[in-house]
């Protein structure tokens, strides 16, 4: 072989290796406990709080990139914002039903972002029935 050829030789295994190294890192993988969640009846201007596990199943660390609500009745936290593998976090979500005149049948959503490339954006949604005291 010339060296041209062996150049060419030389940039396929590095290529290669490059690409085994990248596949071996892993990825991320969400897995929210409970993705719907019905407070029941509650009273205008009490607040309704609840806990929820979020775990990474893959191989590599999830970043939680946001936590956003649909309305500003309604706060989310997750921590820690970077979950290892095996590891485990905790969604903590709290709806104010005093910050609006709602009555009725109510839901909100939380929106989930993170780096799992199968599920960037997983939805939590809220709902109750707001009753006028």
């Amino acid at each position: 072989m010339n060296s041209t050829a062996w150049w060419r030789v030389g940039l396929i295994v590095v290529g290669f290796s490059l690409i085994l190294a990248a596949c071996s890192r892993g990825t991320p993988d969400i897995e929210v406990e409970v993705t719907r969640h019905d407070f029941g009846v509650i009273t205008q201007g009490t607040v309704a709080s609840l806990d929820i596990p979020v775990r990474n199943v893959g191989t590599a660390d999830l970043q939680i990139e946001a936590v956003v609500t649909s309305c500003g009745c309604t706060t989310a936290t997750l921590k820690p914002d970077v979950i290892p593998p095996g590891g485990e976090g905790m969604l903590q979500v709290r709806y104010d039903s005093g910050l609006h005149p709602d009555k009725g049948r109510i839901r909100r959503e939380v929106y989930i972002a993170s780096n799992d490339p199968d599920e960037p954006e997983v939805i939590v949604v809220l709902t109750a029935d707001v009753r006028v005291p």
